[in-house]
């Protein structure tokens, strides 16, 4: 099954229209990201087992063309307000990649309670605006939409990825591959406002408290979100915490001029997010056929902790995450580690 021409249309007109969209701040921002239970301890090859994601984030737009769709959304929302020396970003996450399996390795036809063999590809583009603080209201504030666009099942190429990985590092395959979700093309929306409270020394160092609520909707996920991080550290507003996959904690934004100038900056996090699901189609199955599935937790919560090393153009990021049980009849907690290599280019 192929995404439909109109979807493939659409995805492709808004990655080429990211091309000159920092007419005058030319730099970019490159993020590598990846999760996987391999960075955890006791790591374990089960539900969430593997996430990648590119992406790559403009430089200040300026342009008023390109400012044309944040301009048009806060026209009718609170989002993106028009406020005199913001930076707003198009982000663009080109590709990524989610792998999920049973907790058994060796069941050729796993049981029905357990979690589907799933895996999705996906590509697509986003808007982000981060509004500093004044002196009359100090509170920082971040806003990003995302739209992305994909397959699930066969065509998501998880079953090749893991199984050639593994025998790479000469583990066995997982032999259950052929239960996985059917071919399903995705669309997936999401929005998050996050509030940053802060104190800070001139030399840089100080804390932050960064509340936040998220909403998703599409064929994948179907839930809303509130949560928050606490950090303690140096140079904490080059960025709003380490991004994630799926997870709305964090940030692919970092800006490198809001540094103490060379100075290293670092800190540690933790942070938790509550959300309420009606949909997860890792759980839940296909949208119109029949495949694997299982009964979704309606309410579920993450907890994260990790360190972050920022210098000039660069940031790197570990995070350990812990999430409760997704589907009822989960033996016992998920978790995996995090590893985000960031680098700012001036061009």
């Amino acid at each position: 099954m192929r995404l439909p021409r109109a979807a493939w249309i659409i995805l492709v007109f808004l990655l080429l229209s990211l091309a000159p969209a920092a007419a005058q701040d030319r730099s970019w921002t490159g993020t590598v990201l990846e999760e996987d239970d391999f960075w955890a301890p006791q790591n374990h090859d089960e539900y969430y087992t593997h996430g990648i994601r590119f992406s790559a984030t403009s430089g200040d737009v300026q342009d008023p063309f390109w400012l044309a769709p944040f301009n048009w959304l806060a026209g009718f929302t609170p989002a993106f307000p028009d406020e005199i020396g913001v930076s707003r970003r198009y982000n663009i996450i080109p590709l990524g990649q989610n792998i999920y399996t049973p907790e058994d390795p060796n069941e050729v036809n796993p049981p029905g309670n357990t979690h589907p063999y799933a895996g999705w590809l996906y590509g697509g583009v986003g808007l982000m605006q981060d509004t500093p603080g004044s002196e009359g209201d100090p509170v920082d504030r971040f806003d990003e939409l995302a739209l992305k666009l994909g397959v699930v099942g066969p065509a998501s190429l998880a079953h090749a990825t893991q199984t050639r990985f593994h025998l790479l590092i000469d583990v066995a395959p997982f032999q259950g591959w052929g239960t996985q979700l059917r071919n399903e093309p995705t669309l997936d929306l999401f929005y998050n406002h996050k509030w940053r409270y802060h104190a800070e020394s001139d030399a840089g160092w100080g804390w932050d408290a960064i509340p936040q609520w998220a909403a998703r909707i599409g064929n994948v996920y179907d839930y809303a979100g509130v949560g928050g991080m606490l950090r303690a550290g140096r140079n904490l507003r080059v960025d709003y915490g380490p991004p994630h996959i799926d997870q709305t904690l964090g940030a692919d934004y970092i800006n490198p001029t809001r540094a103490a100038p060379d100075t290293l900056g670092f800190y540690g996090f933790i942070g938790s997010e509550a959300r309420a699901v009606a949909r997860d189609i890792f759980l839940n199955g296909n949208s119109f056929e029949r495949s694997r599935h299982v009964t979704i937790v309606p309410a579920v919560g993450e907890f994260e902790a990790g360190l972050a090393v920022t210098y000039g153009h660069y940031r790197l990021a570990y995070t350990y995450q812990i999430d409760t049980p997704q589907f009822m009849s989960q033996a016992g907690l998920d978790h995996w580690g995090s590893l985000n290599l960031t680098v700012h280019f001036d061009f």
